[in-house]
């Protein structure tokens, strides 16, 4: 199991913020689908595609984003250098274009396109470009940097698919666009997401859940998925079929691999607790191991509501459960942790599983999975898109109301414990 060290955390400020931005931000994405709930109809109605970057750029990135700055300095012994303001202005820049984005889809013409194109491209190049530096500088000296480079990677190629369809919407380039649709998405969901998910697993579940490690094997099978990906993106875009089908299908295989894996270990959790993160982990290995299927069905079947299925178990149901259920850790723990460091008259502190309450975590897992449920169902039966929507978009709300509360008792907390004279061991 990859060790790791807390001395090298860095203040939560900035992450803090991140991680609260983004959980308003997928709010706003299931209260778009509120709005409009016939973009459950096609993949390309400009409803969906609005509520579908604004879930992706506007909500899972930035608690990603917040999210590496702790998790790289802990688990890798990296140095993230921090910018001051300008960390700050990227994580504003990087809002306003994914709603400036959802504003062109939505409302159409260039200008919001444009503006949503510099603003994004022009954030997360400056935030991929310092993780990539951090990562590259340092020798590769474990699996986790060579994992995290590799997730650098897929989230670079994402960004130029990207702007290369921002070239054929703005400038009328001369691309394969369907291939490109397909495979930029193909490179965040698989190659960002599902690659930085992988990786902190192989950290999180051992430790958390108390377990075996992943198998050796399973660090040779991630690294065919930057292969898989660039070459399902080369066969699509030259029009070779059947080799983009073998690309989707090794994808497929690793997703269902991977939660198979991840179910094994955390079934054999030596924790005496089977709390909302025990639950929301192996529902994520489970929705993993549905991806493949579903995968496998939106590529080869002619219905094209299996596209849209899929889209929302990758976005709504393995992106933004893994965030849902990571974030019941990451917070306590920083807050814990940072309340430690100031206490320096060793007063008693709440205890990690009391800082947000367990019960509250069940119930918002609850209905964060019921949203999902529904809205997948709602590919088929679109009578389902308003009530999945609305409970989705209740669970964000719930989940920013406990970390908003969380963040609250902390800074007063913290700030009581800096008052506080040091507590001195007494001399024998």
């Amino acid at each position: 199991m990859q060790l790791v060290s807390t001395a090298a955390s860095p203040a939560p400020g900035l992450t803090f913020a991140s991680m609260l931005a983004g959980v308003a931000g997928m709010c706003a994405a299931a209260l778009l689908l509120v709005w409009q709930p016939e973009a459950m109809l096609t993949r390309w109605h400009p409803a969906a595609l609005a509520a579908v970057h604004l879930f992706a750029l506007g909500g899972l990135m930035p608690v990603m984003l917040g999210a590496l700055f702790q998790f790289v300095p802990v688990a890798c012994g990296l140095t993230l250098p921090r910018w001051g303001g300008v960390d700050w202005l990227i994580l504003f820049a990087l809002l306003a274009g994914a709603f400036a984005l959802a504003g062109g889809f939505l409302l159409g013409g260039p200008f919001w396109l444009a503006t949503a194109g510099v603003l994004l491209l022009g954030s997360l190049i400056v935030a991929a470009g310092r993780l990539a530096r951090a990562l590259w500088r340092q020798p590769l000296r474990s699996e986790m940097v060579a994992a995290l480079r590799r997730s650098a990677m897929a989230l670079g190629m994402t960004l130029l698919a990207g702007g290369a369809l921002l070239g054929i919407l703005l400038f009328g380039w001369n691309l394969p666009l369907l291939a490109i649709v397909d495979w930029h998405a193909l490179w965040g969901i698989a190659g960002w997401v599902g690659g930085l998910v992988a990786s902190v697993a192989a950290v999180v579940v051992p430790m958390f859940h108390v377990t075996a490690p992943y198998p050796k094997q399973w660090r040779w099978a991630t690294r065919v998925l930057l292969g898989a990906l660039l070459l399902g993106s080369v066969a699509g875009c030259l029009g070779i079929g059947w080799l983009a089908s073998l690309a989707c299908s090794l994808l497929a295989a690793l997703a269902l691999v991977f939660g198979l894996l991840t179910a094994l270990r955390v079934s054999a959790s030596k924790r005496g607790e089977r709390d909302a993160f025990h639950w929301g982990w192996l529902g994520l290995a489970a929705l993993s191991s549905a991806l493949a299927v579903v995968s496998l069905l939106a590529h080869f079947s002619p219905d094209p509501r299996w596209s849209v299925a899929f889209g929302v178990l990758a976005l709504a149901g393995f992106g933004g459960g893994t965030v849902t259920v990571m974030l019941y850790r990451i917070v306590p723990f920083l807050i814990w942790l940072h309340w430690q460091r100031a206490n320096k008259a060793r007063a008693r502190l709440p205890l990690l599983h009391q800082i947000i309450p367990g019960r509250w975590q069940a119930a918002q897992l609850g209905t964060d999975a019921g949203g999902m449920v529904l809205l997948c169902g709602a590919a088929f039966w679109p009578a389902l898109t308003l009530p999945g929507a609305l409970l989705l978009a209740t669970s964000k709300l719930g989940l920013f109301i406990l970390l908003a509360r969380a963040l609250h008792d902390y800074r007063q907390r913290l700030a009581l414990l800096k008052t506080l004279p040091p507590r001195v061991r007494p001399v024998h």
